[in-house]
């Protein structure tokens, strides 16, 4: 996938731009920003997967075999996102291509090697991780932090930002983004 990322950048041509991922998305910017870094000018992850092991649900996915997922697992999981509060979550997974979802899941928790992590940490453009605040305490940002990566929370927000606080959201990225104007 972040190849695929990488040969569209290359078709379209563009001058540098912002790459945004959130959660199994923040892994595949990181890897498509590594592949190519002269194309961002500034990376944005919000709760991104930085390390093997996949989050609840993609550990959930990935402990059922592909068959299994497809049978009864992704009803089953889009139903329990749903009565967790997750509308938008439960319909994407409900439409979503139960193969690629189940493949995707299995990829975030065996991750890769480089990690990731160390893959941000080798890119020199400005980066910045957002995490919701329902989703703290996370020890590892303060070390992403201190290996230079810039860490915001967002209030009233957990994993599902987009849905918990969109407007939210929506400032503290275009505060985040308004920093490339400013300097």
């Amino acid at each position: 996938m972040p190849a695929t990322v990488a040969d569209l950048l290359d078709h379209l041509d563009l001058p540098q731009l912002h790459m945004v991922g959130h959660s199994m998305g923040g892994a595949v910017a990181i890897a498509a920003s590594s592949l190519r870094p002269d194309k961002v000018a500034r990376l944005l992850l919000l709760e991104p997967n930085l390390d093997a092991g996949g989050g609840v649900f993609s550990r959930a996915l990935a402990a059922m075999s592909e068959d299994a997922f497809i049978q009864r697992g992704q009803r089953r999981l889009a139903r329990l996102a749903s009565c967790e509060g997750s509308p938008l979550w439960a319909g994407s997974l409900a439409a979503s291509h139960a193969p690629a979802v189940h493949r995707a899941a299995v990829s975030l928790v065996q991750g890769g090697e480089p990690s990731w992590r160390s893959q941000l940490l080798a890119l020199g453009m400005p980066r910045d991780v957002v995490v919701g605040e329902r989703s703290l305490p996370q020890p590892a940002l303060t070390r992403l932090a201190q290996d230079g990566v810039s860490v915001h929370v967002l209030a009233d927000a957990g994993h599902a930002m987009s849905e918990d606080n969109p407007a939210g959201l929506a400032a503290l990225l275009a505060a985040i983004l308004e920093q490339d104007h400013v300097a």
